[in-house]
């Protein structure tokens, strides 16, 4: 069975499918924060969907599944926080993980100008 990359999922999923608010293709360089102390770090990440929920991003290691974390150098120079909901290798040779997260207070928290309509 050929494997489906995290992009590639999101792409070909019709608008009528998608719930909880249009996902925005974005590129967005942030920080993410393990809130776990047991697993602590602190790098970089790359957000590339975003909705009023949560996000899609890409990020250096997989994450534990429930893992608390927070996420910052959003713009107005806030961060928030959020638990990941999805880890996604993308393929067997790629050093990068497609990272599902869930905002834990939900909002438009990525300055988004103009949100589609779901987004009020």
């Amino acid at each position: 069975m050929p494997r489906l990359s995290a992009f590639s999922f999101w792409k070909n999923r019709s608008t009528s499918n998608l719930r909880r608010g249009t996902r925005i293709p974005c590129e967005l360089r942030l920080t993410l924060i393990s809130l776990d102390s047991a697993h602590p770090f602190f790098e970089p990440c790359l957000v590339v969907l975003a909705n009023l929920q949560g996000c899609g991003l890409r990020f250096g290691r997989p994450v534990e599944i429930g893992t608390s974390v927070r996420l910052e150098g959003l713009p107005a120079k806030r961060s928030v926080t959020a638990r990941v909901v999805n880890c996604i290798s993308l393929g067997e040779y790629e050093k990068f993980w497609f990272l599902g997260l869930a905002l834990d207070e939900p909002g438009n928290v990525w300055g988004i100008e103009k949100p589609p309509e779901d987004w009020f």
